[in-house]
């Protein structure tokens, strides 16, 4: 039997991939697996935007739901997870339909894992350090001037990111950009037919109001509680790498008390605007993407075309 293609379903968040996907699975015999490095943790529900447990139920994803909120959860492992789901689509005769905004997920399965530089404690302590001095913005003004690309897609308040693309090339005098680069391919996409689809929003500022209204349908379904519930487990704890999530991240800083309820409102939409902006840098990149719209009856369509002329 001829092995079938690899679906993948991107886009920004927000923009309505899983009701793509959750109609192509009427059309189609497929394994819907989730690429989103939120929707992996059980009790975070809301604010990941995840489908409810009717859609789960009646639509099962893969990857969603299956690792505790105070645990760590690499790209590799998403990897080598992923690759998992697919050979059981394979085995099962179904086409294997990938569908997230986790960009480095995608990157990383697509494209290959870089194998840059470990972790050096000595440079990180040197970069915070002069981030108390400076400030995070001189930081990531310093990275745009060895390695733009990387700074363009990191946030200037996106300290983690910008603490590790600093570290990676004062560890090994090569940019985060030219270590990706590098390691460009992987198995996965030299061995196997890969049809990339993304949504493309109506218009950027379309998104920007469906970003807003997502979000405050998200606090009117209890994502406060949610994350009071979540803070209430032994294990976790507001500084866990779960809880830096965009919306659980202003939400536990509400909860600290270190802005009002409505700044919490305004910087949680506003971050959630910047990742989509984030996600979209990537997409443009992204080589051999068909871009589909928000109308999903005509973009199933498309999807079924390329299949049919793929297969």
């Amino acid at each position: 039997m001829k092995e079938q293609p690899i679906v993948t379903i991107m886009g920004p968040t927000g923009v309505g991939k899983t009701d793509l996907a959750i109609l192509l699975s009427e059309e189609l015999a497929i394994d819907i697996v989730s690429v989103d490095s939120v929707q992996i943790y059980k009790k975070m529900d809301i604010g990941s935007g995840k489908p409810s447990s009717e859609v789960l139920k009646r639509y099962p994803h893969k990857l969603v739901s299956f690792i505790d909120p105070w645990k760590t959860y690499s790209t590799a492992l998403f990897v080598n997870d992923a690759r998992k789901e697919i050979a059981l689509a394979d085995k099962s005769n179904k086409l294997p339909v990938l569908v997230g905004g986790t960009m480095l997920y995608f990157r990383s399965l697509l494209g290959g894992i870089s194998r840059m530089p470990k972790a050096d404690q000595s440079v990180r302590d040197e970069i915070s350090m002069q981030a108390k001095k400076n400030g995070w913005g001189y930081l990531h003004k310093q990275l745009a001037e060895i390695d733009p690309i990387s700074a363009k897609r990191i946030h200037q308040n996106d300290t983690q990111r910008i603490q590790r693309a600093l570290e990676v090339y004062r560890v090994s005098s090569k940019t985060m950009t030219e270590w990706l680069e590098r390691d460009k391919g992987s198995e996965l996409l030299k061995s196997r037919k890969v049809l990339q689809f993304a949504v493309v929003p109506e218009s950027r500022e379309a998104l920007r109001e469906d970003i807003k209204t997502r979000f405050l349908s998200m606090i009117e379904a209890g994502l406060i509680k949610e994350v009071e519930e979540l803070l209430k487990l032994e294990q976790m704890d507001s500084k866990q790498s779960s809880m830096k999530s965009v919306g659980y991240r202003q939400v536990c800083q509400y909860l600290d008390g270190k802005f009002s309820y409505d700044e919490m409102i305004d910087k949680a939409i506003n971050a959630t605007r910047q990742l989509a902006k984030r996600q979209m840098t990537w997409l443009r990149s992204w080589k051999n993407l068909h871009w589909v719209n928000q109308d999903t009856k005509v973009s199933v369509d498309l999807i079924q075309k390329q299949l049919s002329q793929n297969s």
